[in-house]
């Protein structure tokens, strides 16, 4: 029982620990050949095996022998496992550069500011194609559209971010819509949260913004990695990264949030009152409780009776 015990922890050992050169068959091979002394786990030599078999070689006989075969998978995984790893780093990267999507822009007269939309027709303007192309490879008119609310805290928010992008691409048009005035566009492009900021090449959707912190310096990431426009800077000033101005905080996008009441939220919450009350109506517990109800309230009758 002990050299059984013995024996498991040796297998357990030998195969968990990353510091043996091989693992596996090989280290009982050499347990079993009477040479484990002279085998060397951790690096740094030959074993006798190892020795004889480059040095004696007869004619059509292969230089592996047959302890390299049947440890191939073993050495196999332990010599090759970093090469692996980084080919299929760089597979990734490849394939992650391959799925970007980049386009190219027609320079349009953005002025530096950014555009409130406030009507359908300034939508169709604004996303109104160059030519009578759609195609990603070809030139186009590009927009940058930001979905917001005036009643959202995080579309306040980001709103000094918004207005400073729009003065760093004066190439392009940069515009915001209140997605609660237009609920048809918010089922057309799919917008489900707010803000959202969505990129339009030829008046069709590129792809949307999706990291976690909106800031200037993401934004301007996001719109040169899909457009190739790098922002424009002012290099009169010392300041030759993409900064805020007092400006950003004052419009045209507010950073104030606007309280207003939604009516149609209370006819919704109505609603499902009454949806609720109809079917707790018709459950086996609401009549459990009437009967429950009448048979106390006869009780008292015939108390007061008597």
């Amino acid at each position: 029982m002990k050299f059984i015990l013995i024996l498991t922890s040796i297998i357990i050992v030998t195969n968990s620990c990353s510091a043996f050169r091989f693992s596996g068959l090989e280290f009982f091979a050499h347990i079993l050949n009477g040479d484990f002394l002279d085998y060397k786990p951790f690096g740094g030599g030959t074993t006798k095996n190892e020795d004889i078999s480059q040095s004696i070689t007869s004619a059509g006989q292969s230089q592996n022998s047959f302890l390299d075969f049947i440890t191939f998978k073993d050495k196999q995984y332990c010599s090759i496992y970093e090469e692996q790893t980084s080919e299929s780093e760089e597979l990734k990267a490849a394939e992650a550069k391959r799925k970007t999507l980049k386009v190219k822009c027609v320079p349009a007269k953005g002025n530096g500011t950014l555009h409130m939309i406030t009507s359908l027709k300034e939508v169709i303007s604004v996303l109104a194609p160059h030519g009578n192309s759609t195609k990603r490879t070809q030139a186009g008119n590009c927009v940058v559209m930001l979905f917001y609310t005036k009643t959202c805290i995080h579309s306040a928010m980001m709103a000094p971010h918004y207005n400073a992008l729009a003065r760093h691409f004066p190439d392009l048009k940069i515009a915001a819509i209140d997605a609660f005035s237009f609920h048809s566009l918010n089922t057309e492009f799919g917008i489900v949260g707010l803000p959202t900021i969505m990129f339009f090449h030829q008046g069709r959707p590129l792809v949307k913004f999706n990291d976690t912190e909106i800031t200037l310096e993401t934004l301007v990431k996001f719109v040169t990695k899909h457009s190739g426009v790098e922002p424009a800077l002012n290099l009169k000033s010392m300041i030759n990264v993409p900064h805020y101005t007092s400006d950003d905080f004052m419009g045209p996008l507010s950073n104030k949030v606007e309280k207003r009441t939604d009516y149609w939220l209370y006819v919704a919450w109505i609603f499902i009152l009454l949806c609720g009350c109809y079917y707790f109506s018709k459950s086996a517990f609401y009549v459990q409780i009437i009967e429950t109800i009448k048979l106390i309230w006869r009780e008292s009758e015939a108390h007061h009776r008597s």
